[in-house]
């Protein structure tokens, strides 16, 4: 497993950056404004810590007041680690406000349905993560790069982000293993 944020709760304006690292004892997390902050562990301008384990809250406090976006919920983040997971960055962007359907067009309710499923479908997306072996390590890989997954076999034929790379080895084997992440449109039908 590696740390991840697996919800989002806060009602930001700008880029934040999330640091989650282990601490000893639990996940440590930091919020920076910038890539630079969160590299060198500087400036932070909110903190928290979550039990190790999958989707742990996270309270946040510090310099900067966070609200909710969603009130009703009781964190400002769930994250999942465990001990000895390798410290990841996480930019997080604002959360798109869809505007209000209150155009005089939209007085029937199959056009209400349908500018809301059309609103639905343009702003949910999802991520899914793939751990993938290679058997011959590809030293010019970088955590950043797209890479192009084909498999007739699976049928799978996708871009995907590397998000963390792990060579590790045998005295009779080397393996790179790459973990990337792909985007997909979830619609409603």
């Amino acid at each position: 497993m590696s740390f991840s944020i697996v919800d989002w709760n806060i009602q930001a304006d700008d880029t934040l950056y999330i640091g989650l690292a282990d601490s000893g004892s639990d996940i440590s997390v930091t919020v920076h404004d910038s890539e630079s902050a969160a590299q060198s562990g500087t400036g932070g301008i909110a903190s928290g810590s979550a039990a190790y384990g999958t989707g742990s809250t996270v309270i946040l406090s510090g310099s900067s007041s966070f609200t909710f976006f969603n009130a009703s919920l009781d964190h400002h983040l769930k994250v999942s680690g465990e001990s000895g997971d390798e410290t990841k960055i996480f930019q997080v962007s604002p959360s798109a406000d869809l505007p209000e359907i209150s155009n005089s067009i939209y007085q029937s309710e199959s056009l209400i349905q349908r500018r809301a499923t059309y609103e639905i479908n343009a702003h949910t997306h999802t991520s899914k993560i793939r751990d993938i072996s290679i058997a011959n390590p590809i030293p010019s890989l970088k955590i950043g790069d797209v890479v192009q997954i084909q498999s007739t076999r699976r049928g799978i034929n996708v871009l995907t982000t590397i998000t963390n790379l792990t060579i590790s080895g045998t005295p009779d084997s080397i393996v790179n293993t790459v973990e990337t992440v792909e985007y997909v449109d979830l619609t409603k039908d």
